[in-house]
């Protein structure tokens, strides 16, 4: 069986944590979890894009690639049929 606790707490510049349990938890093994939130940096460029491809995403995309495959020949090749 497991138990659960929680505690919040500041991460100092150090990056060291000392935890002081409740006596009520046994000795031995344990898992440690650490859940913080993520901070956004930089310009926020990078969650713009993210936000904006997510919102245009679609699951099926059907598209007829013969309209780009046009689009994409030279002058010379579309006006002289090469």
């Amino acid at each position: 069986m497991q138990a659960y606790y929680e505690i919040e707490t500041d991460i100092p510049k150090n990056h060291q944590l000392h935890l002081l349990l409740p006596d009520d938890i046994p000795a031995g093994k344990a898992k440690v979890a650490i859940i913080y939130e993520l901070i956004p940096t930089g310009n926020g460029a990078d969650h713009a894009l993210k936000t904006f491809l997510e919102k245009y995403q679609t699951e099926a995309l059907d598209i007829d690639t013969a309209i780009f495959d046009e689009s994409r020949k030279t002058v010379v090749e579309r006006d002289f049929k090469l």
